[in-house]
């Protein structure tokens, strides 16, 4: 395998795995998620379809603050930018009610310990490519056994005798 297609494999591999991030989704009670905690909600199909005339998508996952509004029901706070022109102009925050009834699974957000060190071993090897392959461009004659002769003098350093030389003394 060449350097370069090691190091495109190493690049895509690192981004893969940076996508997935150190946190990871457990799933916990619906009575047992506090209030204001990030949340990973999935609904039933019916909750979606109700949803879907205010987030203007049909989406069976939502992610957001969490809040217990009395006996049967909660809300997701749901955070929205705003693009203009690619850039972010602003961001605000709907506020989504549920029944119980529509809450299929709510799943917490919690630090993966193992995906960091993953990502951050995966972090070191890549950057390992990178600079072998850096090497690799600077010297392509590295393991060569000979040696390679140096270039002949420009004209403009050679010196030019015309059988006379003249010294001057400097005191």
């Amino acid at each position: 395998m060449t350097i370069r297609r090691r190091l495109t494999t190493g690049v895509v591999l690192l981004i893969a795995a940076a996508n997935a991030g150190c946190y990871r989704y457990v799933p916990i009670s619906l009575g047992a998620a506090g209030s204001n905690d990030e949340v990973r909600v999935r609904i039933t199909e019916d909750g979606a379809a109700r949803l879907s005339k205010e987030l203007g998508a049909f989406v069976t996952e939502i992610d957001g603050q969490f809040a217990p509004q009395g006996r049967d029901s909660v809300s997701v706070a749901v955070p929205i930018d705003r693009a203009y022109r690619g850039m972010t102009v602003g961001t605000t925050t709907q506020l989504l009610f549920l029944g119980r009834s529509e809450v299929v699974e709510v799943r917490k957000r919690q630090f993966d310990r193992t995906r960091t060190i993953l990502v951050s071993a995966g972090a070191v090897v890549g950057f390992g490519l990178l600079a072998a392959a850096v090497v690799q461009l600077v010297d392509p004659n590295a393991n060569s056994p000979e040696t390679v002769p140096p270039p002949p003098p420009s004209p403009s350093r050679i010196p030019r005798s015309h059988g006379l030389t003249v010294r001057i003394p400097i005191p």
